[in-house]
């Protein structure tokens, strides 16, 4: 992995301390510097009551106000955006913050493949974070994950193509490029 920034995990709710304390080594294997950050409470402003689900922007701008270069809030809430029917995660383009969330990431796994999924669907935001999209390999972390299944299928990595999008991308923010 490129120079990449250090990430601050955001607890937000009550995710699981093992959880993100394994998200954390997990980041940190893949190149990241992670520190955690004291757990915040639920925006109750963005739960939708009827649905059962809090809207996934109430979060993310709890991580966007958060003071740290590069925000992954998580949480252990249904979280839904838009007119889909839930998100494991959202991020902003280009920004300094996104959110996931372990509530679905639970269902049929067993720690191991709970752990994979969830360091995915980080991987997969954070890479929303520094301008890359979604890719057309299936085996790459940003192949857009619609199903479990989908996200179980694909790698914990970004590819070739997106790493160089990435290491470019890095190195154009830095000032290096001339």
């Amino acid at each position: 992995m490129t120079d990449m920034p250090h990430i601050t995990l955001l607890p937000v709710g009550n995710p699981d301390r093992r959880a993100l304390d394994d998200l954390a080594q997990d980041l940190g294997g893949m190149g990241f510097v992670v520190e955690l950050a004291r757990r915040r409470a639920l925006p109750q402003r963005a739960l939708d009551a009827k649905r059962g689900q809090f809207h996934a922007d109430g979060l993310l701008g709890l991580a966007l106000s958060a003071r740290a270069e590069r925000v992954l809030a998580v949480t252990d809430v249904d979280l839904y955006a838009g007119d889909l029917n839930f998100v494991f995660g959202v991020a902003r383009p280009n920004g300094k913050a996104c959110v996931i969330s372990l509530f679905r990431l639970y269902l049929d796994a067993d720690e191991e493949r709970f752990r994979g999924r969830a360091l995915k669907e980080a991987m997969h935001e954070l890479g929303h974070t520094f301008g890359l999209g979604h890719c057309a390999d299936p085996c790459c972390v940003m192949w857009f994950s619609n199903t479990l299944g989908e996200t179980d299928r694909k790698g914990a990595s970004y590819c070739p193509r997106c790493e160089e999008t990435l290491r470019l991308a890095r190195i154009r923010s830095s000032g290096l490029s001339k």
